[in-house]
Formats: structure tokens, sequence, C-alpha cells
């Protein structure tokens, strides 16, 4: 590590009143908050502090075996954190792919963050801490395949009124004020002068409330405008890489997928959304379902998606994960993958995200874990989308959470999400989160039926983007000069 990113040796922690609890208290209390703080059993609260023990742990660390002590400290509680999303057929190997880099990227924000607040001060650590949050979570969603994964954010997904404001700044801005609370509690809890941090305190407060606030407002709209039924279809078929049924038991389960498209379609449905990789198909049969595909969509003058995968090589193990958008004219779109889960063997989609002017309004696509990418939301308010359709397929252990985070997407962009998922709860939701419809594959839902509104509601994040993530680089880097400029000056 530099010597900003783990203090050096001569720039001595402070002694203050949380030093009068144990180093070994903080960092234990640090694993606790971090392993139930979101993903599943999720404790909505303890977001707001769960930086905070690891805050009070900073103050107190000294040398290379504490700052590796709390090195482990963070590992163990991002890997318990992520344990909690295991369930059948996801295997305890998949853990430490996520876990690991989340908390080296995790050390590394605290050592930095601790390494300047040393030298400057808790005034300056007020801000260098939401600042640094936001930095190292866009960094995580525009350069790394774990996307907005790990977002502070992602512990208030049960708020709406403070999901709102990621339609003003984005995921950072939930973030970056979760961060600032926590950061404001720990120099209260530490410093023994706190009355003189009141002032801040009551800034933080404030734009808590004022974020509450807005979004109460927001969320007290009609969305007017036009609407479309859309149904999502869940199969029956058990798929995971590599392991395929038959191919009588897939061919009779695209009989049933077929079956219910056309009960949908029966109930009014004008778009159907297959869940992703509905059925498998071998690379000789797709052109013969792709007839039947559109031989049904002109017989039924109905627009559907139609999702599955075609396995391409064995050892390693490679496959077009893709739908085809099938109109009563004909294809419209054929979408591949474009962020396959790290370890998916899916060849990754490219180009622009397509748009299309439809009669129930303008519409576009993606696939499941490609809405875990903030850049998504942002490409379909730019091409004026008012509905996303999101073929999905996730388990257990992530149900409904990350449903929910693709709905985050809608908020950001303003248009509504219908998100088909076999293995987890199928949701449909607005331009402001708000659900319109839900089918859990776990209490017998395979179609469900919605009407979402087609009509986008311009958001000031589509517009101008990440500029928090921006902004908080720039007080980083002030930051930094400040303790350059300062070592100068005791130079001369």
């Amino acid at each position: 590590m530099n010597r900003l990113a783990m203090p050096a040796a001569t720039t001595r922690p402070e002694r203050t009143r949380a030093s009068a609890v144990p180093l070994t208290a903080w960092i234990l209390l640090g694993v606790v908050f971090t392993a139930v703080a979101g993903n599943r059993f999720n404790v909505a609260v303890v977001g707001w502090v769960a930086a905070v023990p690891w805050l009070l742990a900073l103050r107190q660390l000294r040398g290379w075996r504490q700052w590796s002590v709390f090195f482990a400290a963070l590992q163990l509680a991002t890997f318990l954190n992520i344990l909690k999303i295991v369930t059948d057929p996801i295997p305890v190997v998949f853990v430490p792919m996520f876990s690991v880099p989340t908390a080296l990227g995790a050390f590394v924000a605290y050592g930095l963050f601790e390494g300047l607040r040393r030298r400057l001060g808790d005034g300056w650590g007020l801000a260098l801490f939401p600042a640094l949050t936001v930095v190292m979570e866009a960094l995580s969603f525009s350069t790394s395949d774990l996307g907005s994964w790990g977002s502070l954010a992602y512990t208030q997904l049960d708020n709406l009124p403070l999901l709102q404001v990621t339609s003003l700044f984005g995921l950072t801005a939930v973030s970056g004020l979760l961060a600032a609370v926590s950061a404001i509690i720990a120099v209260l809890v530490a410093r023994a002068d706190r009355a003189r941090f009141l002032p801040a305190a009551g800034f933080v407060a404030a734009l808590v409330l004022l974020a509450h606030a807005y979004g109460s407002v927001r969320l007290d709209r009609t969305l007017d405008g036009p609407t479309a039924v859309v149904a999502t279809i869940t199969t029956d078929i058990h798929l995971e890489q590599g392991r395929f049924p038959p191919a009588a038991v897939r061919a009779a389960g695209t009989d049933v997928l077929f079956d219910r498209t056309a009960q949908a379609v029966a109930a009014g449905a004008e778009v159907v959304v297959w869940n992703e990789g509905a059925t498998a198909l071998d690379a000789a049969d797709e052109a013969a379902f792709l007839e039947r595909a559109a031989a049904f969509t002109r017989k039924h003058n109905v627009d559907v998606l139609f999702a599955y995968v075609v396995p391409l090589t064995e050892g390693p193990y490679v496959y077009e994960n893709k739908y085809v958008w099938m109109t009563p004219e004909g294809p419209l779109e054929t979408y591949f993958k474009r962020h396959p889960v790290p370890g998916e063997g899916a060849v990754p989609g490219s180009g622009p995200l397509v748009a299309h002017e439809r009669p129930y309004g303008m519409a576009a696509g993606a696939i499941c874990y490609d809405y875990d990418f903030p850049g998504m939301s942002k490409e379909h308010a730019a091409a004026g989308v008012g509905l996303a359709l999101v073929p999905s397929s996730d388990w257990r252990g992530i149900d409904p959470y990350h449903s929910q985070m693709a709905a985050v997407r809608g908020i950001e962009g303003g248009y509504s999400v219908v998100r088909s998922v076999r293995w987890a709860t199928s949701l449909a939701t607005d331009a402001l989160g708000r659900v319109r419809g839900s089918a859990s594959y776990f209490e017998g839902g395979r179609i469900m039926i919605s009407s979402v509104p087609t009509t986008q509601v311009p958001t000031l994040y589509s517009r101008v983007g990440e500029v928090l993530p921006w902004g908080g680089l720039l007080v980083v880097l002030a930051g930094v000069a400040t303790v350059v400029a300062r070592r100068r000056k005791q130079a001369r």
C-alpha cells in the first residue's frame, strides 16, 4: 500500500472516546453489521450505520499486523454477506468470486480514507468518506464485472421514497447519503468535542429528511398516457450450465411454454416475455423453432420475446444466451446477453441498444445480469424507452432482491420494467418503481399479466449521468493535493 492507502507509523492514531472500546470489539461489530446488511435477510436500518464500527476501528490501527487483521475481517464480513445468497443450485465456491474483490476494494477505500483523515482531520473526513464511497461504487459498475452488486444503496430496496433520488443522481446518491450518516455518527462517537460537529450532523440529517420528502412527493402522482398489457411466462424446464435435460424433455417443456403464451394472449396480453433461457435448442433445431415462433405471433397478433440458449461447444462450455423478439410482421431483434455473469459461458453481445416503436409504446430489452449495470438505464432512457422487457433467471437466494435491483434502473431512467424470472419473483414496476405485478415461481406463478405505463418520465439522471462520482473524485483529489501542499510547506 502507498503512504496514503495505509497510514505511516509516524501518523499516530489519536486517543479518542472510541479508544475506550477495544479494537477487537469494533472489528467484530463491523463484521456483524456488514454480514446482516444487504442481500438476503437484509436488516435495512443497519445499512445506515454499517460503516461506523469500521471507521472507529480505523482510528486505533497501528502497524501492519493490525491492518492485516482489519483486512481479514473485511474479507470475512463480505464473505458472510454474500454467503446468504447461496442456495441450490449455486455452490459455495461462487462466493469468493464476488467477496474477495469487493472486500479488497473496500480495504483500499478505507485505507485511503484513514490516511487522508489522519493528516487533514475529521472536518475533511466527513466529506472524504461519502466521496470515496461513490467513487468506488462507480468504478465497480463502470469498469468491473461485478456491476452494481455490493452497492450500499441496495440495503434500502424496500425504501421506495428514498430510492426516488436515483432519478436525480443515480444509485450513488443513495450510497453517498448512507455513507455520510455513518461518517458523522462515527465522529460523534469518537470525539469528546462533539458539539463542534453538531452543525454537520444537522446538515446530514436535513439531507436525509429532504431525500425522503422529495421521494414522498414524487410518488404522490399518477402516470398518464398509454399502457401495455404485458405477460411474463416462466418455464418448468430445469437448465443448468452444461447439464441440459434430454431433447425429448426440452421439446415437451417448449410445448408448455407455447401453451402458456397462448393463454396469456387469450387473457389480453399485447406483448409476452419468456424468462431467460426458457428452453435450450440444438443448433440444428433453431430454424424450425423460429418458424414456429413466427407462425405463433402472426396467428395471435402479438409480440413475444422468445428467450433461449443454444449450446456451441463443450469443455469449456460455451453457448448463446439470447432472445428473439418476434412480431406479427416477423423477427424484430436478436439480442445476446451483454454482461454474462462471471464464470458464465455465454457469448457476450455487443453493439448499441436498440429501441423499438411498437403499437403499445417505445420498448427495448435486456437479459438478467445486464440490468445490474446502471449504464443500461441511461442507454434505454436516451433511446426514449418507456418499457423495458428483461428475460431473467435467478435462484431462491436472490429472490426478490434481484428483481428489485432491476426496478431501480427504471427509476433512474424513468420507464417501466417487466422482468420475467425463473426460480424467483417475476416483477412489473412503473417509472417510479411502484409494483404493477408480481408472481412468485415458488408459489406456482408461471403466467403473470400486468398493465404498465409506456410513456417515459424524464429524469435528471438520464441527462447528467454520474456527476456525483466525478464530484467525489474532485473531493478526494483536493484532499490529496492539500496533504502534498502541507508537506511541502513543512519541508520549507
